[in-house]
């Protein structure tokens, strides 16, 4: 009981005195402080990264690091981790942390402070966060909102991402990911939808964009000279939802018909060093199940490498999503292949429309750009006013919704003098 009461009195305290020091902050019109917490993803140092030079003071606050066999992230990624034997500590100390420090809270739909059978305690903090001042804005980053029967696909990912984690029951999983969604659908001012794939599944949602930027100022494109004998690399973390065994099949079929290729298969190693190997490879193959690009493709385009991912039709022509990334289903991964194995030009480029096009739409300044807009919405209720953002600009063109490689509007750059060598190579297969 008296370890009870100590946390009550320090969560009342903090909540005061950070409360009455965000009405000053607000009465003096200073930026906002964002505060991340508490997932530990590598992708929240980039989104912090992009704040600061916006000119707000940004803060990542996790709750360990994830277990996992290689360094996915490291403690030194972020500003602050809290780590403790007993994981209800952890979060006192979180929220303590928070209503001392934070304005807005950029939160994932997993970082709830109790765990998710815990309603009521969970919607009692909530009540306290919003009453202590504190803007929520939420969004998802993936595992946080997977689960069996929500979601409509044309290669069902969920079932297979069940398949990459047998010991994870997704169709029990669902409940949790419902009792999120309900609590922050209720308590969160903003709630950013992340990514298409996660659109039906929200009750509402503010805007859709991809949220993360591109670290481009370190993932700088290799000048190394090209080999005679193209890299393709694959990171195969989750096999099934990557749809890894397809890759597998169509570059053994190719190597069957003189194709040449080295492929690598980074695998249980270190991002940092991971990243040193995507830098050698002339084609970045990521996924062709789940029909969105994810971070790894992100990091390939950065480094000026053309990218191969089946998107769904939604990522082709909504134009805040639009990359140049190369359409590969598992129907047409062997023809993609092919042509892209045979041809460096065309290799290069797209990776060079890759690099740009991820500096101007998906890098911390466009991205940043993004985020300001929210956060002085939610802040000082200021219009979004979209329109004016790198990402959200009319000019952009959606892609063209074929997925037929003899189809010149097939490739997201121009091909015309190069169609007679994807011919040859495709022809090469028949």
């Amino acid at each position: 009981m008296s370890r009870r009461i100590r946390w009550f009195v320090q969560i009342a305290l903090a909540a005061v005195a950070g409360g009455a020091f965000r009405l000053l902050r607000r009465a003096f019109r200073r930026p906002p402080r964002i505060w991340h917490g508490f997932t530990p993803l590598h992708a929240t140092a980039w989104m912090v990264q992009a704040e600061r030079r916006a000119g707000f003071p940004s803060v990542s606050v996790v709750s360990g690091t994830r277990a996992t066999s290689y360094a996915l992230v490291r403690a030194e990624d972020f500003d602050r981790v809290f780590e403790s034997d007993r994981w209800e500590d952890v979060h006192w100390i979180a929220l303590t942390h928070l209503l001392l420090h934070g304005d807005i809270w950029n939160a994932y739909f997993d970082c709830l402070f109790f765990h998710p059978n815990d309603g009521r305690k969970n919607e009692l903090a909530l009540r306290l966060i919003r009453l202590a001042g504190i803007r929520i804005v939420v969004q998802p980053h993936g595992s946080d909102l997977v689960c069996l029967g929500k979601y409509k696909s044309r290669y069902d990912w969920p079932a297979r991402m069940q398949l990459d984690y047998p010991g994870w029951d997704l169709a029990a999983h669902r409940t949790v990911v419902e009792t999120r969604i309900d609590l922050f659908t209720r308590f969160a001012h903003f709630i950013v939808a992340g990514d298409i794939l996660f659109e039906p599944v929200l009750p509402r949602w503010d805007i859709s964009f991809n949220a993360v930027p591109a670290d481009v100022e370190s993932l700088q494109p290799s000048t190394r000279p090209p080999g005679e004998i193209p890299v393709v690399i694959h990171a195969p973390n989750h096999r099934h939802v990557k749809g890894t065994a397809y890759l597998l099949e169509a570059l053994d079929r190719l190597r069957a018909r003189g194709f040449p290729f080295v492929l690598r298969l980074i695998e249980g190693v270190p991002r940092h060093q991971a990243l040193d190997l995507y830098a050698e490879a002339d084609v970045i193959a990521d996924q062709f199940i789940m029909g969105a690009f994810g971070i790894f493709a992100l990091e390939g385009m950065s480094l000026g490498k053309p990218v191969l991912a089946y998107l769904d039709t939604e990522h082709l022509t909504r134009t805040q999503y639009i990359q140049p990334v190369v359409n590969a289903t598992p129907e047409n991964l062997e023809q993609v292949l092919a042509v892209m194995l045979s041809i460096p030009e065309l290799r290069r480029r797209i990776g060079e429309a890759s690099r740009a096009s991820v500096v101007r739409h998906q890098s911390t300044v466009p991205i940043a750009e993004v985020w300001t807009r929210i956060y002085r919405h939610v802040w000082w209720a200021e219009p979004l006013d979209l329109e004016t953002t790198a990402v959200f600009a009319p000019g952009r063109k959606p892609r063209a919704v074929t997925e037929d490689p003899r189809d010149a509007k097939f490739w997201p750059v121009e091909v015309a003098d190069l169609m007679p060598q994807i011919e040859d190579a495709l022809d090469r297969l028949s």
